[in-house]
């Protein structure tokens, strides 16, 4: 790389690439906990996941505080920092920027699943509660799908 004044930024978004790497891989594992039904793992995972997120926030903002001081009175977003610079680093940039949004993509994509599985989970173990204890098919204290608890009923 010829602009050293580059060099942070780049390292910025390796770590990017890698957070997001970790975060994929953390959701797969929580998709085969769920599938398994491994309630230990899948609260360990949600922790993991929950503290992983804190991290890719932090360097999102190391990004843009990069890419400002880079771009002074243009803003910190990347893709219009990118539009800006004439330098072979440009290529770099753009294949790291790809990179991450296909790793966001994916992370988007198995978190939507682990969020039907979850619904699933739910509702099988509604409708067993339902089945073991008929006399009682609204459990207080558990929240529907519309967030309202159980016992509540709807006015």
């Amino acid at each position: 790389m010829k602009n050293k004044a580059y060099e942070p930024l780049v390292d910025v978004l390796r770590n990017e690439i890698e957070a997001y790497g970790r975060l994929f891989h953390l959701l797969e594992e929580q998709r085969s906990a769920l599938i398994q039904q491994d309630v230990e793992g899948m609260l360990s995972l949600n922790d993991e996941v929950s503290n992983h997120s804190v991290k890719i926030k932090r360097l999102n903002g190391e990004r843009k505080k990069l890419v400002a001081e880079l771009n002074p009175g243009g803003g910190s977003r990347i893709l219009l920092w990118l539009e800006t610079i004439q330098d072979p680093s440009r290529e770099l940039f753009q294949e790291l920027i790809l990179e991450i949004n296909r790793l966001i993509r994916e992370s988007q994509r198995q978190l939507s699943c682990n969020q039907m599985l979850y619904r699933r989970a739910l509702d099988v173990s509604r409708r067993t509660l339902r089945i073991l204890r008929p006399d009682q098919s609204e459990v207080p204290g558990i929240y529907r799908r519309d967030g309202i608890t159980g016992g509540q009923h709807r006015s």
